[in-house]
């Protein structure tokens, strides 16, 4: 029997286009539904790595992706949430979440194809509730997923009666090579999603076995670990270590299963007799199950293989501000890094506000160069952070994300205004006092001393600890406005004393106050 293969190739390709489409609309839905809720939830189960399990298995179910979970993992740890080891948990109920893709797709629902792409439409399309429309788009995605499965079992029909082919499929019987093919194809394709609804699809014809089936999805479980390997390529050490231990978990665990491969047949023949696409999703639901339960033990020993092999860089040769575009996968988890390395600007803008009093009254040009160099790194940083947040920008943001994102950008302006107010004018002020060589008495040093000492502690309200307000006694703006016109009228007193300097201090004091005046606006807007 000859084929058209042109024809076959087409209508299977195409149909497995249409399904990964499908699971990408789905998944996009499932997110918009569970909003930041899962993010929450996993959040608060991360104890102890039982219930990690269960978050990561109840979060990937949900959104039907595993690298979103991953992301949200990445950034628990960047974040310095969780650590590496309390991960692992949820890494394997990652891998029991998605088996509910070959549970759905081995449900014989095919005939309700255009009902639900129909339906899926006319929900996201009409609705006027946010919730409605957001459940069309995971009805409208469920709907091309079976279309996808539909065109690929009609593209793959005429191979049943091909002789060549069906001798290749008995070649199956041998497991190391239904798993090298399996491994290959979902390297390709990068989704072990594809290779199980391929796999459902060519059961449900007759062409492979129970045994050939299980050998193929063992594979899909090795193959995915390409896309974790490509994923994590010069992205974020904890995102390698991630990577590597997903890797570990499948390739041990289908190495350990290839033995077992006709025992588990067995086994899922007895649940649903005659139904060969239920017994594959069956199989490979037992097969991660188990596994997570083998593994759940050897968590600590593999946190620590995984922290040898891929060691974490040296957090103080980490830039201020320095961010991964890995983290803009999940708008949430982007937020929150970019928060953390705005915190760790704002510390740096507390020790140069700290700092600079004492060097502009009596520091020298080596103390300003130090002055000037804390400056230029809160300058770089506030770049580098403005950049990342241009990029987060791009993204399908909501209106809640659209208003963090726009505090999150007047809160860097104002740390590098304010850095920059202090390496510009009190850095010139000093160079003046130097340069005429007078003193400040110690009256007027305590005075200025004091000021920003107030200005000090109402940054450190506003971007590292806000329950300061409960444990010190911070000035609000009346008192603080009281303080400054005090300086002012010293500075006015200043002027009638017989220092030939006078003018010069008084000029020199005039900027200290201008700038403590402006300080103290941009740390409001902070």
């Amino acid at each position: 029997m000859e084929l058209n293969w042109g024809s076959l190739l087409i209508q299977t390709i195409g149909g497995l286009a249409i399904f990964l489409y499908g699971m990408g609309i789905m998944t996009d839905g499932l997110k918009l539904v569970a909003g930041n809720r899962l993010r929450t939830f996993l959040a608060k189960m991360t104890s102890n790595k039982w219930k990690g399990m269960f978050a990561g298995a109840s979060i990937t179910a949900v959104i039907q992706s595993s690298s979103i979970t991953t992301v949200l993992v990445v950034g628990f740890v960047s974040a310095g949430l969780i650590s590496f080891q309390n991960t692992l948990g949820i890494i394997l109920g990652a891998n029991i979440g998605t088996t509910i893709t070959a549970q759905i797709i081995a449900f014989k629902v095919t005939k309700a194809t255009f009902v639900l792409i129909a339906a899926g439409f006319l929900m996201n399309a009409m609705a006027t509730r946010k919730a409605l429309k957001d459940g069309g788009l995971i009805v409208l995605g469920l709907g091309f997923v079976f279309l996808g499965m539909t065109l690929m079992s009609e593209g793959t029909n005429p191979l049943r009666t091909y002789e060549p082919f069906i001798a290749l499929m008995q070649d199956l019987g041998n497991p190391f090579w239904g798993i090298l093919i399996g491994t290959i194809f979902t390297a390709a394709v990068q989704s072990s999603s594809a290779t199980t609804g391929i796999v459902i699809v060519m059961a449900s014809q007759g062409l492979i076995d129970i045994d050939g089936g299980i050998a193929l999805i063992l594979g899909a479980n090795i193959g995915t670990c390409v896309t974790a390997v490509l994923s994590a390529i010069g992205k974020p050490k904890v995102a390698q270590q991630v990577a590597l231990s997903h890797i570990l978990f499948n390739v041990i665990g289908a190495l350990l299963w290839i033995w077992f491969i006709p025992h588990l047949g067995s086994l899922v023949e007895q649940f649903s007799p005659d139904d060969v696409p239920r017994q594959i999703a069956n199989a490979h639901t037992i097969f991660n199950i188990s596994n997570a339960l083998i593994f759940i033990g050897f968590t600590s020993q593999l946190a620590r293989l995984v922290e040898y092999l891929i060691p974490l860089e040296d957090k103080k040769k980490k830039k201020v501000g320095d961010l991964d575009t890995y983290f803009l996968n999940d708008s949430t988890t982007a937020f929150e890094m970019a928060h953390k390395e705005l915190h760790k600007l704002g510390v740096l803008l507390i020790k140069m506000i700290d700092t600079a009093p004492s060097i502009v009254l009596a520091g020298d040009v080596k103390n300003l160069k130090q002055l000037r160099k804390k400056g230029q790194a809160i300058i770089n940083g506030h770049s580098r952070i403005l950049g990342y947040l241009g990029e987060l920008q791009k993204l399908n943001l909501n209106d809640d994300e659209l208003d963090e994102l726009q505090h999150q950008l007047n809160v860097a302006y104002a740390i590098e205004g304010a850095a920059s107010t202090i390496s510009s004018q009190l850095v010139e002020a000093t160079e003046n006092r130097l340069k005429k060589g007078f003193e400040m008495n110690d009256e007027t040093s305590k005075l200025f001393l004091d000021l920003y000492g107030n200005l000090s502690l109402i940054a450190k309200v506003k971007l590292v600890d806000k329950t300061l307000e409960e444990k010190a006694t911070i000035p609000t703006k009346a008192a603080f406005t009281k303080q400054m016109k005090q300086a002012q009228k010293h500075l006015v007193r200043q002027l009638v004393n017989e220092s030939k300097d006078r003018v010069a201090i008084y000029r020199f004091e005039t900027d200290l106050i201008e700038t403590a005046d402006r300080l103290y606006t941009l740390i409001n807007k902070m």
